[in-house]
């Protein structure tokens, strides 16, 4: 761990300096010589060092957390943007971030980011400050995760997760991360649970990708609210959060549109199996597609290795708003199924391989951007009914 904080001593000035030399001098023995004078001073001086350095030390923590990944599909239906061509780039990430101790109960966190599919520029994810009171309450404001899932909070940090991709039928609708605005939870201890409540408000300008373009994104008044129940063993999550929804492209798919989003979720962890669910649905006037989707995933730890199985779904349900036109390419129907395992190296490297193979798309694209070119050049619904995805990842966390 690295202190941010520059050494206290290049700052001291010249006749402080003096004045602990002249002290330290008149309190050693009158019979000591000038060698011995200089030893202790010099000793007392490298002892106060290194106590203010250790000081400003205990007011920062570093953390940082690695991904990196191959993946490849078997056939260009871009199923999570995997192609035939080999890829190293879209799970690739590498993220710090920094906690500073402001006072006993308040702090700033940043986190940044750089992701591989993004020229690996680097983001602040977070920043924000955070204040916590002595009744269990807690205060944040600044940039911050979007609390819509059970995972958002760990999203990119691959080593906190069972699975080598998160589910992206349930992970994919919302195309957006982080929000700018501030938010107060309260969590209440019982005899052997806890509940907590998490009120948030906002607004965020970001850019999304879209039938192969960036698109903007705006959404302005959010406002939304999560509720958790644990007794740690099992943990149940409920979600709902609203906000106005201006979405471009052409022709813009969103202007000042109502948006809804609702999620539901479990999870049971009893140190050997685990169990993980959500059901989501997203709904937006204008014609932006409205979604239902759903995961579960099972897995039973064998020492270091964790094997798991996923099952996913998701459906437009307003295709009738798009027919006829250009944006029908929107409409989604899908299904995947994910058969994977989790090698724990060490106790912060993590090995993940898996193998996914999505179909079901009906009379749609699937939702899948090689479809969706495809269609948009004529070829209705697009040319693949189903792909097979093959991912190797690494994840650390430091």
């Amino acid at each position: 761990m690295y202190s941010v904080y520059p050494s206290t001593t290049r700052f001291t000035p010249r006749f402080a300096f003096t004045a602990l030399a002249l002290t330290a001098t008149l309190s050693l023995p009158a019979m000591a010589d000038d060698s011995d004078r200089i030893d202790q001073l010099e000793q007392r001086l490298d002892s106060m060092q290194k106590q203010m350095t250790e000081s400003s030390l205990e007011k920062v923590r570093l953390n940082g957390f690695f991904s990196t990944g191959y993946t490849r599909a078997n056939n260009d239906a871009g199923y999570d943007e995997a192609t035939e061509q080999s890829d190293l780039e879209t799970l690739s990430l590498f993220g710090l971030q920094t906690t500073f101790a402001l006072g006993r109960n308040t702090d700033a966190v940043m986190q940044l980011v750089s992701r591989g599919n993004e020229d690996w520029d680097t983001e602040l994810e977070w920043g924000y400050l955070r204040h916590q009171f002595a009744n269990g309450s807690e205060l944040r404001a600044g940039k911050m995760r979007l609390p819509l899932f059970m995972e958002s909070e760990t999203l990119e940090i691959g080593y906190g997760q069972p699975w080598a991709r998160p589910p992206e039928a349930v992970y994919d609708p919302v195309p957006v991360r982080s929000y700018l605005g501030a938010d107060a939870a309260y969590t209440l201890n019982l005899s052997s649970s806890s509940i907590q409540a998490h009120a948030f408000a906002g607004h965020l300008d970001d850019d999304a990708d879209s039938l192969g373009r960036s698109v903007s994104v705006e959404l302005r008044n959010i406002t939304g609210l999560t509720a958790n129940w644990t007794n740690y063993l099992w943990t149940f999550h409920g979600v709902y959060a609203r906000a106005e929804a201006t979405i471009g492209g052409t022709p813009p798919l969103g202007d000042e549109e109502k948006t809804e989003f609702m999620g539901l979720g479990l999870s049971y962890d009893d140190g050997s199996w685990l169990l993980m669910s959500e059901l989501t649905r997203v709904e937006v006037d204008g014609f932006y597609q409205d979604t239902d989707s759903a995961y579960i995933t099972l897995g039973y730890r064998i020492k270091e290795v964790t094997p798991y199985v996923t099952a996913s779904w998701v459906e437009s349900q307003d295709n009738y708003e798009r027919d006829g036109t250009p944006l029908e390419v929107l409409d989604v129907r899908r299904q995947a199924y994910s058969l994977g395992f989790r090698w724990d190296m060490t106790t912060s490297v993590a090995m993940k391989v898996d193998w996914t193979h999505a179909r079901g798309f009906g009379k749609t694209t699937g939702g899948l951007i090689g479809n969706q070119l495809d269609a948009l050049a004529g070829n209705p619904g697009g040319r693949f009914d189903s792909t097979d995805v093959y991912t190797v990842r690494l994840d650390a966390a430091f």
